[in-house]
């Protein structure tokens, strides 16, 4: 890892988070530095394979493997912005949308090499479509802390639930794409 760090020492703004552009163009550049993590690269068929590769204050960088229709369930980034490069394979956003007194899904395919930036309160989840497995570099400024993951009460309410960066709760399934489909 100390490579990474030296990557970023190189090319990191002193004492300042990041904004969306400079989150795309850096994620960009790391995808396709494939040297300095490809050997990180490990796909499971029970879960995603997440690497933490830097962190400082204004800045967290994560590998992300993905394989077999593995998704995050929908959650937010709370103060965090992001960016995601897609370095291998594809993957695919939905979000909800609000328009003309109903609530409509929008799936948007990220295919390899593509680079897609958001703020972080932007809700969202991301899933592998299933087929070629998937790799993809995910960039947070300031440094992630904290997520907001989307799931029912058993009344049927939706609930916002804060949760840390490390917590592996948003492996859990939230219910919400089913719900807001029946």
């Amino acid at each position: 890892m100390d490579a990474i760090k030296a990557w970023f020492a190189e090319r990191l703004p002193k004492d300042e988070d990041l904004a969306l552009d400079q989150l795309a163009a850096l994620a960009t550049e790391l995808g396709r530095e494939r040297m300095l993590w490809e050997h990180l690269v490990q796909h499971h068929d029970d879960r995603r394979h997440y690497v933490e590769l830097y962190r400082d204050v204004h800045l967290d960088v994560w590998l992300l493997c993905w394989l077999n229709q593995q998704d995050t369930g929908f959650h937010d980034h709370d103060l965090s912005s992001g960016a995601v490069y897609v370095a291998d394979g594809e993957l695919v956003e939905d979000r909800w949308l609000f328009g003309e007194g109903a609530m409509r899904k929008m799936t948007t395919p990220r295919g390899a090499g593509t680079v897609f930036d958001f703020d972080g309160s932007r809700i969202h989840c991301m899933r592998h479509p299933g087929g070629v497995p998937a790799v993809s570099i995910h960039l947070y400024s300031p440094a992630l802390w904290r997520m907001g993951y989307y799931t029912f009460d058993p009344a049927g309410n939706l609930r916002r639930t804060s949760i840390t960066y490390a917590d592996e709760m948003w492996e859990q399934p939230s219910g919400l794409d089913s719900a807001l489909t029946a």
